[in-house]
């Protein structure tokens, strides 16, 4: 960038200085007849006086007034070569900037990482997967599915990295998960096992009793389902009444990707 301006003050003197040649004060050339002395005239400040310019008498020869205007035009050119691309360099490294920032925050979103063994479910925002990019917004006591019976479905036995929430619904008249219910995107099916299959975990084929969709859901004020003395859900994902009507609030299937990686710690 200091070199840019260095060049384009060189440019500015060169105008200058051929402006200063085309209008200084020189001896008239000889000729073969008197030739009529020009009035003197009063230079002004401003070099670029184009009705002085215009008015001038003929003291030069056409070749050398050729010359001059040949110089200047070319000291133009080539300082208007140099600000275009001064100006074309500053607004693509804008719009670069402007482009990154647009795409670093498009790429933020919520998303939850499930610690299945632990029982406990963070809340983050950021670049989904990657949490020393992310946000901690909130952490969360759960309750998921009964080990080695009716599991939480773990994305990589379905060879996938993670599932998605891809819907949200009150359920305030179901017993069992209101008040609101976050729907998973894990394969279900109408009969046995009710859920993804084939599945490896319960020695060879886990069953769910229950036909449904898996996903996050409330307790109907039972906190009783999210002690240790409970076995566990069918699959879902308890939280408490007011846990899952905040994430009913803050999540949005329809407005973004939320993604749900589940790990088995």
């Amino acid at each position: 960038m200091g070199e840019g301006f260095e060049l384009l003050k060189f440019m500015i003197l060169l105008v200058s200085a051929s402006f200063e040649l085309l209008f200084m004060k020189r001896k008239p050339l000889k000729a073969k007849r008197p030739v009529k002395r020009r009035p003197k005239i009063t230079r002004g400040k401003n070099f670029l006086n184009l009705k002085r310019f215009s008015s001038m008498n003929v003291y030069y020869t056409m070749r050398v007034r050729l010359i001059h205007l040949i110089v200047i035009a070319a000291g133009f050119f080539v300082l208007g070569t140099i600000l275009g691309a001064f100006f074309l360099a500053n607004h693509n490294s804008n719009s670069s900037k402007d482009s990154v920032l647009a795409a670093d925050t498009k790429n933020e979103s919520y998303w939850l990482m499930l610690h299945r063994k632990s029982n406990v479910e963070y809340l983050y925002k950021g670049v989904s997967g990657d949490a020393s990019q992310s946000e901690l917004i909130k952490t969360f006591k759960v309750k998921t599915g009964i080990p080695g019976e009716r599991p939480t479905p773990l994305p990589h036995l379905l060879r996938r990295e993670y599932f998605l929430i891809i819907g949200k619904m009150v359920v305030q008249d179901n017993p069992e998960i209101a008040p609101y219910f976050l729907t998973l995107d894990i394969p279900t099916t109408d009969l046995e096992p009710y859920g993804p299959s084939p599945y490896v975990e319960c020695n060879g084929q886990c069953s769910w009793i229950l036909p449904g969709a898996f996903g996050l859901h409330g307790v109907n004020g039972d906190l009783s389902k999210l002690s240790k003395e409970d076995m566990g859900s069918s699959g879902c994902i308890r939280h408490s009444d007011e846990d899952i009507t905040y994430l009913y609030n803050i999540l949005d299937p329809n407005r973004e990707e939320i993604r749900y990686y589940i790990k088995d710690i």
